[in-house]
């Protein structure tokens, strides 16, 4: 059944049961949505119907537009696309190559900123290459930093195991000459006070006449 003509018919046997009840307003008929036809020009098409504001906004930010964190690919489509209201901007296919190279991070525009490329095809994909020449750059000096670091962690580790494998007896003899340090022994200055006895008797000999 005719989904349309249901929706009618519920209406009518309503309005018969209720004739006192106005019946509901038409429903409104659905607008065309306006499109650029093949023969009319595009810039005629977007004066007409595009207002000349959201234009300027949109060269405004195509003028702004740089790579920052997207990807080649995305920063391209994202150009191309912006391009389209500032087209003053960039009448040949060299100056749009020279504007997209402009907008390009710092790293892959010196890949391909020696580059005289003015095909924005070969450009984007010298751009796509540099990117990958970046990435990997990146990636390996990562890897060497990380090496960089287990190496110092393993020499800290191995320092703790050669302090254990010490000679205990050095420890040993060192801890009791510094525990005998300052302790005084009976015998010793017996000794000593004997040999100062000698020598004074030995000096108190009388001289030959």
């Amino acid at each position: 059944m005719d989904p349309d003509r249901s929706v009618a018919d519920d209406v009518e046997n309503f309005v018969r049961a209720n004739p006192n009840v106005q019946p509901p307003p038409p429903l409104p008929i659905p607008q065309p949505v306006p499109v650029a036809p093949q023969s009319v020009d595009l810039e005629e098409f977007r004066k007409k119907y595009i207002s000349q504001r959201f234009i300027n906004q949109k060269r405004k930010e195509f003028l702004e537009l740089k790579q920052g964190r997207m990807s080649v690919a995305e920063y391209e489509r994202e150009f191309v696309r912006l391009s389209k209201y500032a087209q003053e901007c960039v009448p040949t296919e060299a100056i749009m190559c020279k504007r997209f190279k402009e907008g390009l991070n710092e790293d892959i525009r010196l890949y391909v900123g020696v580059l005289e490329l003015k095909e924005f095809v070969v450009l984007v994909d010298r751009a796509c290459k540099a990117e990958e020449l970046s990435k990997e750059k990146t990636r390996a000096e990562i890897e060497a930093r990380d090496v960089r670091k287990r190496s110092t962690s393993r020499t800290f580790q191995s320092q703790p195991k050669k302090l254990k494998g010490m000679d205990p007896r050095s420890t040993g003899s060192a801890g009791y000459l510094r525990r005998d340090r300052g302790k005084s022994y009976p015998g010793v200055k017996t000794q000593a006070t004997s040999m100062a006895s000698m020598g004074n008797v030995g000096n108190n000999r009388p001289e030959c006449q």
